[in-house]
């Protein structure tokens, strides 16, 4: 699967470059929702799969894709995200739809609406719980491409803080 897709933009080389930190306890819900999605290519992609790459003590529940023109949902202790992330000016929760399966229209460059990639997380161990980042597997016709993000994410369970 190439890594050369129409959603891999300008800082596709920093992917796996910065970390996440959220403190939680096992079995817990955290979400995980500061990716963006952008179609840079001139036809739909669509969405086959997401998966957690090198995940400890993680679990994905759920992916959605959140249209927004402002911001992103960010990352937050508990699922859905807090109201004051939902609501933000811009976020439209409302519209979400689920990850897999979506297509997502070709984007100019220069716009203000993106694609909100949100992950449902649980958390399912009570130390070391982790992963390098999010992998997307997705198509364009009879193309196939891998798309991941830029952040990894620390899970701290054993202290209210990282």
């Amino acid at each position: 699967m190439s890594t050369d897709g129409p959603l891999n933009g300008p800082d596709y080389a920093d992917a796996g470059s910065g970390q996440e930190c959220i403190p939680a306890k096992n079995g817990s819900s955290i979400t995980f929702g500061g990716d963006e999605l952008h179609n840079y290519g001139s036809k739909g992609v669509v969405i086959d799969k997401v998966t957690l790459s090198k995940a400890k003590g993680l679990q994905l529940v759920e992916s959605v894709i959140v249209p927004t023109s402002t911001s992103l949902v960010g990352y937050s202790t508990g699922y859905p995200p807090v109201a004051e992330a939902r609501n933000q000016p811009g976020i439209d929760w409302d519209h979400r739809r689920k990850a897999v399966g979506a297509t997502l229209a070709p984007q100019p460059a220069n716009t203000k609406h993106t694609n909100n990639l949100v992950l449902h997380l649980r958390i399912t161990d009570t130390s070391d719980v982790r992963m390098a980042g999010v992998q997307v597997q997705y198509h364009v016709g009879d193309s196939a491409y891998v798309w991941h993000n830029v952040l990894s994410l620390t899970v701290e369970t054993k202290k209210a803080s990282c």
